[in-house]
């Protein structure tokens, strides 16, 4: 047990100052005692310092602070030193541990040797060994003959083992993890455990992914064996990639899922980062870059013409599309024998031609959905006359993608040459094809490899020009003394052996365009990457001598061989390190303007606070990567109070009169902008995720022409769509020291035709039970008015009245449920807000029955606004609503209105009805069987039939007629067919994420 002054160690520390709003409101939402880790991601400048240690004394336990860097570790000492009551109570001493100690993780990290895991390495590789049939002796004396006879074959099995057991070490029991560590690690931990410390802070907590995880997991492993609870505190500015699945699985497993992510625009609005715009710069590759392309993009279509269009290839598409059904199974040998003396059972009636195709095709899309897509999309377009083709999705009858493409050619090849030696050329020439898209085939099957159409388009000459096109626009309004720009690549060198490249791109290649533009001739620029520094020619007389200065160490500069206008820079004895130092000084200083650098070295930890203009050229696009990179420029600049930050995304499209079907650098540019948030580019008062912060409807919708190849789009038309707004202008309408909520809210965006009902059907049917209606309360009106007069005329007033009464019943009977449905299906028409609206709120009320949101009523649900640019934005009003269950409604809806996959449960609209004289109506409206609009019932809510069968009733007394099927015989494989050739009307629905 630890001991009581143990347990209060930091409960008397106290801060005097004024807390941020989303500080105080994450120390208001976690639980320091819940005895799960803590996650928290905030952006940089946003306090996370003052975070991690407020939370740390909430707990009051003895406490390590662990940190990438010595310089970051003195900030945390510093910061801890104004909370604490004794300077004492704080160390950056290993040996001499206080209240709370600071430490680097390469304190703790040290390993035993240089191969420290080559003991479990071995430990596997027997195993290995003897799982393939060797005894354990065999497996050893194997082993140790291989380390005598050839000890780099066994160095290099050593080797790429231990870098697996790396990756898994956090999985290993304590005594594993511990026997990696050097004794003085070890020591050190140890010291930590008799210390007391039951805290761990771990900031910059996303570089947890190797071996920093596994000192991590051992402190935590002796902590837990010494009887202790230790909270693990995890701090950062960005999550690390999931990409690596192994890694993200190791830093998961120490501090779980995000408890809390402070929003970039909660610290701008406070005015602690500098207000910002997200923009995108769009080029077409150069025409030697298309010319290369070109001749990829010919011999593929000509290799997909003759391959696809007929015998072989056409029969292959086919058989994807229609497979054979699965045969009867054979009675088991415990079945009971047929009996002989009885007649067969007649054979049920063969379905129609047709439902029969449709079921297959259902079948195809069930089994492999991507599959058959891609098969329906190469059908369509090589053979478009193909009976199969009108049954076909509506949204598969379009040009395959280049993806589609390739993965249907390795699928013949596979499947069709090569188990026919006669083809053997067909499948070499596939095979080459294949690799110049970036699939490697062999007789295993097909994989994706570096893909040179992707590697041009991200490196293309011509991103380079718009690079300085950027830097031209943002120097006339800025002005050189004010411009302040960082200019980043992936490489300061990188080629493509696959041709269309000019040259090598990368960093080197940029600077060397920039000089030479016309648009920033006038701009001094320097080039720093890890092995070359390089200024113009024309600024060594005011460059030079300012690099010595701030180096401190004399400079030169020289012109390089292959481009005289640029000079390379000589410091001896200054690295890397010292020169991006010097480069950031003299942009601050405004000695340089622009800053072109790598990646590595300009992305995470480099700070300079006068950079307001970033121009990425690089090609990641993952969320922390993406977020590191945007973070340049959001510090504040002492010299300029008013600053506001541009962050370009530059990106190379192919033109729509171009005959390749792909877009990789456009999906890039999605993917860069999924997780960043900004002004909404339409509505700039809503601050919201996603690429909406960098393009206007407009222009989305323009970029989305030319990627469908339509002939009146242009690439330069796009730039046209967009121009920013002056700076000035956007720092206002971030209304920066203006109250906000700090909530996030999701809601669901659904595209609809202004005027159109929202289901097909809605109109037919209306008419069609409006007229039953009509005929159906003249008849009543008729009929008892008749019935009195015929009472009247056999002398009998009263037996026509009570006749009359009879026949008015009855009609009334028969037209109060038609008036009803007409009067629903009406509606539909008329008001769509109003129906999504009460579907909306259906879905949440079906959601919450089937416990997949909280159990929160459903008048939550609202329409925001009038439906405005053929667009309804449905969302959870309640702000105490969880973002977690209003992206579950968004999710729900999108799937409902969405293009109809592979649901289990089917909703049909127009058809049912609860009266059998209703069904009759509209059976008899229908006319044709596929006339009905069939919707696919949300994952979430058809996991469990009696959901969805709840599901259907509430929309039966709710919206409208419909029926509800299961797709669980095969018998509805064609219901699901035709569902499908009926989707693709609209855009599907997307989430949007807002932060109020």
């Amino acid at each position: 047990m630890p001991q009581p002054a143990v347990t209060a160690a930091l409960a008397d520390w106290h801060f005097t100052g004024t807390l941020r709003l989303y500080q105080a409101d994450v120390l208001d939402r976690v639980d320091v005692d819940a005895g799960a880790a803590l996650h928290i991601v905030a952006p940089p400048g946003s306090g996370k310092t003052l975070l991690g240690l407020l939370l740390a004394a909430r707990r009051g336990r003895r406490a390590v602070v662990l940190t990438p860097t010595t310089t970051i570790r003195g900030q945390w000492a510093r910061a801890a030193a104004t909370l604490a009551p004794d300077p004492a109570a704080v160390s950056e001493d290993p040996a001499q541990p206080a209240e709370l100690t600071a430490l680097t993780y390469q304190a703790l990290s040290v390993l035993d040797a240089a191969h420290p895991l080559a003991g479990i390495a071995r430990t596997r590789w027997l195993g290995e060994l003897e799982a393939d049939g060797r005894s354990p002796d065999a497996a050893t004396r194997w082993l140790d003959d291989l380390a005598d006879a050839n000890p780099k074959a066994y160095g290099r099995g050593i080797a790429s083992r231990s870098r697996t057991v790396r990756r898994q070490l956090v999985r290993e029991d304590a005594g594993v993890l511990a026997a990696a560590l050097h004794p003085n690690a070890l020591a050190l931990i140890d010291r930590l455990v008799e210390h007391g410390v039951e805290t761990v802070v771990l900031d910059e907590c996303h570089h947890l992914l190797d071996h920093w995880a596994l000192v991590v997991a051992t402190l935590v492993a002796r902590l837990r064996a010494a009887g202790r609870e230790p909270l693990l505190i995890g701090l950062t500015a960005t999550l690390p990639s999931p990409d690596d699945a192994a890694e993200y699985d190791n830093y998961t497993s120490l501090l779980g899922d995000v408890d809390y992510e402070v929003p970039v625009p909660a610290v701008v609005r406070e005015g602690n980062l500098a207000p910002y715009r997200d923009l995108v710069r769009f080029t077409e590759p150069t025409p030697q870059e298309l010319a290369f392309l070109a001749a990829h993009a010919d011999g593929l279509e000509v290799l997909l013409r003759t391959t696809f269009a007929r015998d072989a290839g056409l029969q292959l598409l086919v058989d994807i599309l229609q497979p054979e059904p699965e045969p009867e199974p054979e009675p088991g040998p415990g079945a009971p024998p047929a009996p002989r003396d009885l007649d067969p059972p007649p054979a049920p009636p063969a379905p129609p031609a047709e439902d029969a195709a449709d079921a297959r095709l259902a079948a195809a899309f069930a089994a492999d959905f991507a599959g058959a897509e891609a098969a329906a999309a190469m059908l369509a377009t090589v053979a478009p006359q193909h009976p199969l083709v009108p049954r076909l999705p509506d949204v598969a009858r379009r040009p395959p993608t280049a993806d589609e493409a390739m993965r249907l050619l390795a699928r013949f090849a596979l499947d069709r040459l090569l188990p026919d030696p006669a083809e053997e050329k067909h499948w070499h020439r596939i095979r080459r094809t294949l690799a110049d898209f970036g699939y490697a085939i062999t007789d295993r099957g097909v994989r994706r490899t570096r893909d040179p159409v992707d590697t041009m388009l991200a490196s293309s000459l011509a991103k380079d020009h718009a690079a300085c096109d950027i830097l031209g626009a943002e120097r006339e309004a800025l002005g050189d003394d004010r411009l302040r720009a960082l200019v980043v690549t992936d490489f300061a060198e990188h080629g493509n052996r696959h041709g269309g490249l000019v040259g090598t791109a990368g960093a080197l290649r940029t600077f060397a365009t920039l000089v030479a533009d016309a648009a920033t001739s006038g701009l001094r620029p320097i080039l720093v990457s890890g092995r070359s520094t390089r200024i113009a020619t024309r600024d060594a007389e005011v460059l030079v001598p300012a690099l010595s200065e701030v180096l401190g160490l004399p400079v030169a500069a020289a012109p390089v061989l292959e481009s005289p206008e640029v000079s390379q820079i000589h410091a001896p004895g200054a690295g890397s390190a010292a020169l991006v130092r010097a480069a950031s000084v003299l942009l601050a200083q405004g000695t340089v303007q622009v800053v072109v650098g790598t990646r590595g070295l300009f992305g995470e930890g480099w700070d300079c606070p006068a950079v307001n203009t970033l121009i990425d050229l690089t090609a990641v696009s993952t969320a922390s990567a993406t977020q590191q990179l945007r973070g340049r420029t959001l510090r504040l600049d002492p010299a300029w109070p008013e600053k506001v930050a541009h962050n370009w995304t530059v990106t190379a499209v192919l033109p729509p009169s171009f005959p390749l079907r792909a877009q990789p650098d456009v999906a890039r540019l999605s993917r860069k902008h999924a997780r960043l948030w900004g002004l909404d580019a339409d509505e700039p008062s809503r601050v919201v995720r996603g690429l909406s912060i960098a393009m206007a409807a407009t222009q989305r919708r323009a970029l989305d022409a030319v990627v469908a190849k339509d002939a009146a789009a242009s690439v330069a038309a796009l730039n046209d769509l967009s121009a920013p707004a002056p700076r000035g202008v956007t720092r206002a309408r971030w209304r920066i020291g203006e109250a906000y909520l700090d909530r996030e809210s999701v809601s669901a965006l659904v595209p609809r035709r202004p005027g159109a009902p929202v289901f097909r059907t809605s109109a037919p049917a209306s008419r069609a039970l409006g007229g039953a209606f009509g005929a159906t309360a003249a008849a009543t009106l008729v009929g008892t008015a008749g019935a009195a007069a015929a009472g009247v005329a056999v002398a009998s007033p009263e037996l026509g009245v009570v006749a009359g009464i009879a026949v008015l019943v009855v009609g009334i009977v028969h037209a109060v449920p038609l008036g009803m449905a007409w009067r629903q299906t009406r509606g539909q028409t008329a008001r769509a807000s109003g129906v999504h609206l009460r579907i909306a709120t259906l879905v949440w009320e079906a959601l919450r029955r089937a416990g997949r949101v909280a159990d929160v009523d459903a008048d939550l649900v609202s329409i925001e606004g009038e439906p405005r640019g053929g667009v309804v934005s449905i969302a959870l009003s309640a702000p105490s609503a969880a973002p977690a269950d209003q992206r579950t409604l968004a999710d729900a809806l999108g799937e409902l209105f969405g293009v109809v996959r592979t649901p289990r449960f089917l909703l049909e609209t127009g058809q049912g009805g609860r009266a059998p004289l209703v069904r009759g109506v509209l059976r008899l409206a229908a006319r044709r069987r596929d006339t009905g609009h069939l919707l696919p019932v949300p994952t979430a809510i058809g996991r469990r039939r009696a959901d969805a069968e709840a599901f259907a009733a509430a929309w039966e007394q709710e919206i409208g007629p419909c029926v509800l099927h299961a797709m669980d015989r095969p018998g509805q494989l064609a219901l699901m067919a035709r569902a499908r050739r009926g989707g693709g009307e609209l855009p599907a629905p997307i989430a949007r994420e807002e932060w109020r």
